[in-house]
């Protein structure tokens, strides 16, 4: 591990531990309503996604494309279609 990632570590590592405390100060109801309303977000995203025409290749590339796009932007991980990244 370099200096760079040793910083990066540690960085994160602090954050991490603010996130803790953070998160402790929350109900679960409110972070139940967050992880919903960030879920919703992204579900109007992927509709958006769906319904746009000018996204119309027959083998629908253009839209699986866009919605592993807004699921990466959304924070979130896949092991399908890393090529497109």
């Amino acid at each position: 591990m370099n200096f760079d990632q040793t910083a990066r570590q540690l960085c994160a590592n602090a954050i991490g531990s603010y996130i803790i405390t953070y998160l402790d100060c929350l109900s679960d109801e409110a972070i139940a309503h967050m992880t919903e309303l960030c879920a919703v977000q992204l579900l109007r995203r992927i509709k958006e996604i769906l319904d746009d025409e000018a996204l119309d290749d027959p083998t629908c590339f253009q839209r699986i494309d866009a919605i592993v796009s807004a699921w990466h932007e959304a924070g979130l991980e896949t092991d399908r279609h890393w090529e497109c990244e």
